[in-house]
């Protein structure tokens, strides 16, 4: 592997998105550790005769639990909650634990796996920086299915003497949950003596299908939703959640083409467009997101706390000084590049507090006068210069 190949592979688990894929990954090999371990085909002797059966049983059942826990909150990690954060942190050192007492071939690979996703996790705390934030529908559906459990749980539990194996209040609730969810056992049933008893447990299942339908609704609809923001070639907000280090380029035209193309592949493109026409120059490693360039809500959806830098290139220089203006407003920090199209605005532009600005006109009128005055190719040379520049960066 070559110097660059692990310099990029080194940036990448480093990144955001890189440690919630990490996440992603160390929770299936949780899932598939624990499972290995329940059916003993992949056990590591030596270790597993110095422990207890029933310890490594329980290690193997618990990291196949904390496998699919970790798989939900890297959801969360994802929409940057701060909460999804605490517990991913609580859980991987859990899963190290768990590996080592489940003795298994899986074992190595996933206690180093996830001593290298809780430092990287660790450092990258102000990254996910959101509070969890409900929507009415799923506060109501949040409501609906407890109160159902509740319903059916402590009814059975008052009905026990009416219902088979009944007797306490986790068989209670055992019998509304397999009622709710249509599984049904029959290993808890109300006697056929007890018509009242037969009814309310008509009215659970009725209750408990029913929150379980909506539940389901409110998880599933955000995830249709984007399958389809996807077909239509939008940029959803949990692609942009996951931008970090990142290029915005502020308004797109003619002008802006070159910029991209040179750019795209060395880091993360976010293109905002005033139209709402899908651009010619982007595909499917350049996001763009739609919106006046110089809204404060199009900037936040830009995620301009993570970016690198700001390109501000179009041929309306007005709207581009505006366009800085609101940029520098929100971070005093952020470096700004801008192409002033009337070298009459370059001043313009850098009392508003760009950091670079370009005007094609000077410059092109340069290369112009330059190559008319030695008779040479004076494009070529810069093109060269430029070229070896980059490969000295590298």
């Amino acid at each position: 592997m070559t110097d660059t190949a692990k310099m990029i592979s080194i940036s990448y688990i480093k990144s955001t998105r890189g440690i919630i894929q990490l996440v992603a990954v160390l929770s299936i090999l949780s899932i598939v550790t624990g499972v290995a371990t329940l059916t003993g085909t992949a056990k590591i002797n030596f270790v597993a005769d110095q422990l207890p059966s029933s310890a490594i049983e329980s290690a193997g059942f618990t990291g196949a639990l904390t496998g699919f826990l970790i798989f939900l909150t890297s959801y969360g990690l994802r929409q940057r909650w701060r909460a999804a954060w605490y517990v991913t942190l609580f859980l991987v050192p859990t899963v190290t634990i768990q590996g080592i007492l489940q003795s298994s071939v899986f074992s190595t690979p996933i206690v180093l796996l996830s001593l290298v996703v809780f430092l990287i996790l660790l450092s990258k705390r102000r990254q996910f920086d959101r509070n969890v934030t409900l929507t009415d529908t799923q506060i109501a559906a949040g409501l609906a299915l407890v109160g159902a459990q509740a319903y059916g749980t402590i009814g059975t539990y008052a009905l026990r003497s009416d219902f088979r194996g009944i007797d306490t209040l986790l068989d209670a609730f055992y019998f509304t949950l397999v009622t709710g969810s249509t599984v049904g056992y029959g290993d808890a049933t109300p006697v056929s003596e007890s018509g009242f008893a037969r009814l309310f447990a008509l009215s659970v299942l009725i209750v408990s299908t029913a929150t379980f339908a909506v539940a389901l609704g409110t998880l599933l609809t955000p995830a249709i939703e984007n399958r389809f923001t996807e077909a239509m070639n939008m940029t959803d907000d949990t692609e942009l959640d996951q931008l970090s280090d990142h290029i915005v380029i502020a308004g797109h035209d003619q002008l802006t083409v070159p910029v991209v193309d040179d750019l795209r592949g060395d880091c993360p493109l976010l293109i905002i467009s005033d139209t709402n026409a899908q651009s010619s120059a982007t595909d499917s490693d350049v996001l763009e997101i739609h919106g006046s360039r110089t809204s404060n809500d199009t900037l936040e959806r830009a995620r301009l706390d993570t970016a690198r830098a700001v390109v501000i290139a179009t041929e309306d220089d007005a709207e581009d000084i505006m366009t800085a203006i609101t940029v520098r407003n929100r971070d005093d920090n952020i470096w700004i590049v801008a192409a002033a199209t009337n070298k009459e605005n370059i001043e313009k532009f850098r009392f508003v507090g760009i950091n670079t600005i370009i005007s094609p006109a000077l410059v092109g009128g340069e290369l112009l006068a330059e190559s008319a005055r030695t008779q040479q190719d004076a494009t070529t040379e810069v093109a060269q210069h430029l070229q070896k520049e980059r490969l000295k960066n590298k």
